[in-house]
Parts: C-alpha cells; structure tokens; sequence
C-alpha cells in the first residue's frame, strides 16, 4: 500500500496539502509519565508485589520501593535490548528491504497468511 503525504497529514489531523504538525517531547520521558499517571500500573504493584514481602517483616514500605524499582530496572534492560534490536531490523529492511529481494518476498508472505487466515476463516464451524 503506497501512502501519499495527504493520508499521513489527515492521519495526524492536518488538511490535505499540509505538514504533519510536528511531535514534541522525547518518547522516553512521554512513556515514563504515561506509565506514572496509568492507574493500572499503580494496580498491579499493589496487587502483585506484596505477595513477596513477609506480612510480619518490618520495612515493608522499603522492600516494596525495592521490588517495584528492581521490577522497573529490569524491565527497563529488556525494552532497552527489544529497542536496539527493532532498530537494527528496521534499519535493515530499510537499506535493502524495499528495494532488494526482501521487500517482494514479505509482502508474499503477509499475503499468504491473509489468505491462509481467510480460508480457515471460511471453513470455520461458527
């Protein structure tokens, strides 16, 4: 699918003819403060994380801000490497995937499996 600069200017809310407007903010920063302000997440470490700390140990407070940090810096390591990796495969497919033997090949392979997706589709019961 070939994408004119009207669909990605109407896609960010601008008018046909005109510039994208710019984002703003270093994405980064914009996911940390998603996931600060996220309800869900404040959820979840209270839910899951006090299953680990004795409910007669004293600092219970501190040794949920350990976990909870230890849980973010971890998490944090492995975004970091998936980041890294995505970056170096979508550099790849840009330097030779569009243009080169790559590009047709996938398309052919995302082809297929919609077509595969759409006959199992059709012969399924329900």
């Amino acid at each position: 699918m070939v994408v004119g600069p009207g669909d990605a200017a109407a896609t960010y809310g601008a008018k046909a003819g005109e510039a994208a407007p710019a984002r703003t903010g270093n994405p980064f920063w914009q996911g940390a403060l998603i996931n600060a302000l996220n309800p869900k997440v404040a959820l979840f470490f209270l839910a899951f994380l006090p299953q680990f700390i004795d409910a007669g140990a004293p600092g219970q407070a501190m040794a949920l801000l350990v976990l909870g940090t230890l849980f973010n810096l971890g998490g944090t390591a492995v975004n970091l490497v998936v980041a890294v990796a995505a970056s170096g495969v979508a550099a790849g497919l840009a330097q030779g995937g569009g243009s080169g033997r790559l590009g047709p090949w996938l398309q052919s392979l995302a082809g297929a499996m919609f077509v595969g997706l759409g006959v199992k589709l059709a012969l399924s019961s329900r």
